[in-house]
């Protein structure tokens, strides 16, 4: 499947003003009530509108993490990064990839915002794993993964991952009647929300990072297979709906992902795709960042594969919680759910962020 690179889903993200029209805001908890509300893109023309965006997304995504696993049979784009890893929770094993995207060649592509006189490398990681389809242990079903990462995404990745300390939905559009045909083929079933999430950083005295995105969702027509896009947005802060992207205990940070799911049509197990580019921002190198981001993607199948089996029971109750205090607890039961609602979280506890103006 042929690329070409875009400017849309990129690390260096996105601007409030670049948001598509018509999106409806959440007010956050700590509004300040001097700020006027509008529909979170700007009046500047350069907003395009619901369908357009939805297009422009998966036109560049799905060529770019299809080149991981090409559906052709074609050659690999991205380059395999060492042995597959294995976990005690997960049948499968877990294997990595990576692609360099040369500054140079974002350079040249048509609607890259021109003020980086020095635009660095987008150095892309990934995982594939391949899940027999079935509701046991050490694997999960179709419909899980349809629920936990299409339906209730930020949900799921709050509730098994133990560093996501807080998570809320900033805005959302109506994408009722939003279809678009990317390669001949079409996708349905549209989302596209904006999600905050905070994640705890370890050692102490760095702080906790805050990361901003708009989340695009979509099925294919006729398939068992969805796709997941998540773009930063580099300037919420300016945004009347952030909440965590102002709080000053935290750092801003960004990261562009793609997820890809889907069910195999040779074999019936579900393929599970996700690429990321990553920059936590403060004093960290992003060389020294790059070097952390392999093993930790790959560790969200063992957290995933760990917390489903909890969420299977039919019984009801008030959960047990465990604690997030450690950045090495195992995202463990929470509470059961009846296969319509959001997952429920495992506790949370969140350490004292520090205080003072340094970005660290």
């Amino acid at each position: 499947m042929a690329e070409a690179l875009g400017p849309w889903v990129r690390l260096e993200g996105i601007s409030i003003s670049q948001l598509p029209s018509g999106g409806k805001g959440v007010a956050p908890s700590n509004r300040d009530g001097s700020e006027k509300y509008n529909d979170g893109s700007a009046a500047t023309g350069t907003a395009p509108n619901l369908q357009t965006f939805v297009q422009k997304t998966l036109e560049e995504s799905i060529p770019f993490i299809d080149g991981v696993a090409p559906k052709s049979g074609a050659q690999l784009t991205w380059k395999v990064k060492g042995s597959p890893k294995k976990y005690a929770a997960s049948e499968a094993p877990v294997h990595i990839y990576e692609r360099v995207v040369l500054g140079k060649d974002l350079d040249k592509v048509e609607g890259m915002s021109q003020f980086s006189a020095d635009r660095k490398d987008e150095t892309w990681f990934c995982r594939r794993s391949c899940h027999r389809n079935a509701q046991e242990q050490g694997t999960a079903s179709w419909e899980e993964f349809v629920r936990c990462f299409k339906d209730h995404h930020a949900e799921s990745e709050d509730a098994f991952t133990p560093t996501v300390i807080g998570a809320r939905q900033a805005m959302s559009w109506d994408t009722s009647g939003i279809e678009v045909d990317v390669r001949g083929e079409r996708w349905t079933n549209v989302s596209v929300v904006v999600e905050e999430m905070k994640h705890r950083i370890d050692p102490k005295p760095l702080k906790n990072r805050t990361f901003p995105v708009i989340q695009i969702t979509a099925a294919l027509s006729g398939k068992s297979e969805f796709i997941v896009i998540s773009i930063p947005i580099n300037d919420f802060d300016k945004s009347p709906y952030a909440e965590f992207a102002k709080d000053k205990s935290l750092v801003m940070a960004a990261y562009a992902s793609i997820e890809r799911i889907r069910i195999v049509p040779s074999n019936g197990d579900v393929e599970w795709i996700m690429a990321t580019a990553s920059n936590a921002g403060g004093v960290l190198p992003q060389w020294m960042q790059n070097l952390a981001v392999p093993g930790a993607v790959a560790k969200d199948v063992e957290m995933f594969l760990a917390w489903i089996p909890s969420q299977r029971t039919a019984e009801y109750g008030k959960p047990t919680p465990i604690s997030k205090s450690s950045p090495n607890d195992k995202g463990l039961p929470a509470a059961p759910y009846n296969g319509n609602e959001a997952p429920s979280p495992i506790s949370k506890t969140e350490d004292k962020v520090a205080t003072n103006g340094n970005h660290s």
